[in-house]
């Protein structure tokens, strides 16, 4: 495995910024404080990782795969259902990065939680934020049965407004407006559109959760 040796700034740079931005995960299997949330809801968790790469830190995100019964096809993050074994949220999104693109669990730095989001499924979703210090992309490797490809998006990407369209619906008479993220190969949106809008407000604009669970 190549090891890159950086003193670079912007490197040194983002941890910091992510620690006073992000929230505190909620311990064990306990439940993130929601405001849609509902009392049959299941518990999941994703991991959102951040990569160094020579050209600069990168978002790292999958397609799943095409066969899936449930969101097949689509842009997500690694992730998946609280399981028994599981410990807390940490654990269940470092096992299913480990399981979906054999991302080493002592690779990932945690650095904390994005608002947790109410997925179609009646999940709640607990985004978690960590980042990786090394480029190792190359020795990552999607799990066939679960995922198509991975793919990196420039974090300076995510942090231009430009890039994030907010799509008008209305389900039933509510508001189900959703978010789009334009990519020139992939179409990300939905709750992985979400999650990012969140990252990029809390980043670039200097947001937390005080903006509470909006869509």
């Amino acid at each position: 495995m190549t090891v890159y040796a950086v003193d670079d700034e912007h490197f040194d740079t983002l941890p910091r910024q992510l620690e006073a931005c992000l929230d505190v995960v909620p311990a064990g299997r306990n439940r993130p404080p929601m405001k849609h949330g509902r009392d049959g809801d299941r518990l999941a968790a994703i991991l959102v990782p951040l990569i160094w790469q020579p050209s600069g830190w990168q978002v790292l995100l999958t397609k799943r795969a095409a066969h899936l019964s449930h969101h097949a096809g689509q842009i997500s993050f690694p992730g998946g259902k609280l399981d028994p074994t599981d410990a807390g949220l940490i654990d269940a999104a470092l096992r299913e990065a480990e399981e979906e693109i054999n991302l080493l669990p002592p690779m990932v730095r945690v650095m904390g939680g994005l608002l947790p989001v109410r997925s179609p499924a009646g999940f709640i979703v607990q985004p978690i934020v960590g980042i990786i210090a090394q480029d190792i992309f190359s020795h990552l490797h999607p799990d066939p049965a679960e995922v198509d490809s991975i793919f990196t998006v420039p974090l300076t990407h995510i942090g231009q407004s430009d890039n994030f369209t907010k799509i008008p619906r209305q389900i039933d008479g509510r508001d189900n407006s959703y978010w789009v993220v334009a990519h020139p190969e992939h179409y990300i949106w939905g709750l992985s559109a979400r999650v990012l809008n969140d990252l990029r407000q809390r980043l670039y604009h200097g947001q937390t959760s005080a903006c509470q669970n909006s869509p």
